[in-house]
């Protein structure tokens, strides 16, 4: 049977971002740093309660988490985003993807399903993307370009902070079109540049 495919957002005007990226972290928050910080946490961003299930949610509680996380646990934030984008990555395969495309693109060499599956993730790319604009840089080497991310918008770094994109890539990549390929963030919008940049290497 064919799993479910993503529904767009309402156009309603409301920036939005798959709830995933809220929902595939708090168990590990509730794991790492106990319940009673997830509930300091997710209560900082002004939610009263988490997402009902895995559609959309309203972007801006979304990316308040991400950044009270590593405000509040600099040294904890890369490792937990990072779990919980390959959770993400996980339930995309599960139950984004048709399993006849996965199945096809899973037995195709990677010349021909590393591109496909980059069309796969530009068209579903609201669901991590929210307000800002996503688009395939390159097709060889592989770059996605992630301008004015929401998920770091107003952060101040020197290093690049986008975890939980950079492992939602990677493990698409790795588990789908080749093991050996890699994600990498070349730059990042919390460092100043225009846009994120995710190299598949």
């Amino acid at each position: 049977m064919n799993a479910p495919v993503a529904i767009p957002p309402p156009n309603d005007g409301l920036a939005r971002i798959g709830a995933n990226s809220v929902l595939k972290l708090v168990p590990l928050l509730d794991d790492v740093l106990g319940e009673a910080e997830r509930n300091r946490l997710v209560l900082s961003t002004g939610l009263s309660e988490l997402p009902k299930h895995e559609g959309m949610m309203a972007e801006t509680p979304a990316a308040a988490l991400h950044q009270a996380i590593r405000a509040s646990h600099p040294k904890l934030a890369p490792a937990l985003t990072k779990r919980a984008g390959e959770r993400t990555a996980e339930y995309i395969m599960e139950q984004r993807i048709p399993a006849a495309a996965l199945q096809v693109m899973l037995h195709l060499p990677p010349w021909l399903s590393a591109p496909l599956l980059a069309s796969v993730i530009k068209k579903h790319a609201w669901t991590f993307a929210g307000s800002g604009t996503f688009s395939v840089r390159s097709k060889d080497p592989l770059v996605f370009a992630l301008r004015d991310n929401p998920v770091v918008r107003g952060e101040h770094s020197t290093v690049p902070l986008c975890h939980w994109h950079s492992a939602v890539f990677q493990r698409l990549f790795s588990t789908i079109v080749d093991s050996n390929l890699r994600c990498i963030e070349t730059q990042c919008c919390a460092t100043g540049a225009d846009s994120c940049i995710f190299e598949i290497r």
